[in-house]
Order: C-alpha cells, then structure tokens, then sequence
C-alpha cells in the first residue's frame, strides 16, 4: 500500500473488550466509536482488529463496522479475511507444549477454554468445567462449546490432534480484579497464575493477561504483535504508519509495534507505560475521541497529528 503523505497513518488496529466492548457483558459499539470509525474509513484510512477472540467472533460481532481489512484475531494466531471468512494464516501451539499447558491446567481448579483450529481453518473451543457464571463464560470464551474434564485426555487423542491445532488457552481467575471504572484493580491471583504458568512453560508458550479476570497463553510468535507484524507484511504497510488502541497487558506487544500507541483510560498499568498518549476510557467512547484527535481533526486541519 503506498504512502500518503496526506494522511496521518495508513493503518488503524483496535483492541476489542475494554476498548471497544464491555468487558463482562455483550453490549453493542457505541454509537460515538461506530460514527468515527466508519469516517477514519471513508478517509482513505483502513481500520482492523487485533483481538484475543477467535476469528468467526470478529466476524459476526464487528459486523456494523464494515471493517474489510483482514482482521488479527486469538491473540495473534490466526489472521483472516472478514469479508470471505478465509484463514489467511495461522500459528499453532506446538503440541508438547499443549500437552504440558493441559497438565497444568487439570492439576488445577480454574474454569478454562482450550481453542483449536481444524483443518478448513474453523474453531472449536472446549472448556474443562462449568462454574457459576455460565453467561460470563459464554461472553469472554464464546459459543458454541463442547466440554472435557480432563484436557490431558484431550491432548492425548491422536485422532482429535491430527484433525485440530492447538491455538490457545484462556483461563478464568473467580477474584473480580475491577478499579470500579472497567480497569484493573488489586490482581495478585492473575500475577500469581501468569507467574506460576511462565515458569512451567516459557519461553515457548507467551503467557499474559488478557482482561482483569483472564490469563491467557499463545505460542511464542502469536502474540498481537507479531500478529500485526505479519499483517502489516500481507499488506504491504510499515508498521510505523500504524495507530494501535488497546487497554489489556495482552496489547503492549501490538502497541510496542505500532508506530504511534495510545492506551484507554482504563488501561492496565503496563499498557499506560508504552502509549504515546491514553484516550478516556471506554465509558467515555475513548477510541472515538482518538480517532477525532489523531486522524480526523488533523485531516481536516491538513496536519499530522501533535
């Protein structure tokens, strides 16, 4: 994609739960996000997604953006298109890896999703057990799920292994991390289970928080960073003409690639850290008034963005 040198960027990446969606509840994009969105769009600019969500999720919940750029979905590993639905790449967990993550996994008591992608480059997301709050788990895990105690089992099957790759797991912390306003509060038990996770599995697993009450782990090269690196290479793009927006540990990779990062108001600590600038929060249609501040305004104004 050639350069503008009209335009501020070439690329806009966003985050989804804290950025654009309710963390704990399906909720529509408000309406400020929907409206600046689609004029950043109808600029010239492209707009895309960089989300731990699986690929058919973007697909059906990000609808009324009209996004036609290939989207960065489950955390980095599978980037697709979402007008046709085709997988344009992926990257699996390698299965000794798996395998040792479902140990870990059973010899514990979260609530957990394991995701596997099968041959035809569709999910499947099975959880381990059911808890009290089936319409939480429905909501950061998505549907349609199958269940199996033990994932060890799971993994072991060869003939589950040769039709399905390992891409992720998701693990549910019960302790509400919340600052009250969306954000992240007191979080000792998820630094706990990213601690105790790195040491059994780093380097080859990437462990990390994805959401106040969420850890998550990828392969190594599947985190939203090198999922934008790849993107912006299908592209064409420079990564250093992308804008990212993001809340959650998971988007400093993503962030620390873009070449101008910004951070919600209710942004973890570590993301606040690496952003050139943090927006309002998500209650405050934060990705709206980044969108107005860094693209639109200094479009209109003939500028690059201050």
């Amino acid at each position: 994609m050639a350069h503008s040198p009209h335009r501020p960027f070439d690329l806009v990446i966003l985050d989804l739960d804290g950025t654009i969606l309710d963390l704990y509840q399906p909720a529509p994009i408000a309406p400020a996000v929907q409206k600046a969105i689609a004029a950043v769009q109808a600029a010239g600019i492209p707009v895309t997604i960089g989300t731990g969500r699986t690929f058919e999720y973007v697909r059906q919940y990000v609808a009324p953006l009209r996004i036609t750029t290939p989207v960065v979905t489950t955390q980095g590993a599978v980037i697709g298109d979402p007008r046709t639905g085709r997988v344009l790449d992926r990257v699996a967990m390698p299965l000794p890896l798996a395998r040792r993550a479902a140990a870990w996994i059973d010899e514990h008591d979260y609530v957990t999703a394991f995701y596997f992608s099968d041959e035809e480059g569709r999910t499947h997301i099975v959880q381990n057990r059911n808890g009290p709050e089936e319409a939480f788990y429905d909501h950061v895990f998505g549907t349609p799920r199958t269940y199996q105690e033990r994932l060890t089992a799971l993994l072991a099957d060869e003939t589950v292994t040769r039709r399905w790759m390992p891409l992720k797991f998701l693990i549910v912390c019960d302790a509400v991390a919340d600052d009250g306003q969306g954000g992240y509060g007191d979080t000792e038990e998820e630094d706990k289970i990213v601690a105790e996770l790195e040491a059994a599995l780093s380097p080859g697993l990437y462990i990390t928080r994805t959401h106040p009450r969420l850890v998550e782990g990828t392969p190594q090269a599947a985190d939203k960073g090198e999922g934008l690196r790849r993107l912006c290479r299908l592209l064409g793009i420079d990564p250093a003409r992308v804008l990212a927006i993001g809340d959650s540990d998971n988007d400093i990779p993503m962030l620390e690639a873009a070449g101008y990062a910004v951070a919600m108001g209710n942004a973890s600590p570590g993301v606040r850290a690496v952003a050139d600038w943090v927006a309002p929060s998500l209650s405050e249609d934060g990705v709206a008034r980044a969108l107005e501040r860094l693209i639109l305004a200094p479009l209109s104004a003939g500028s690059d963005p201050a």
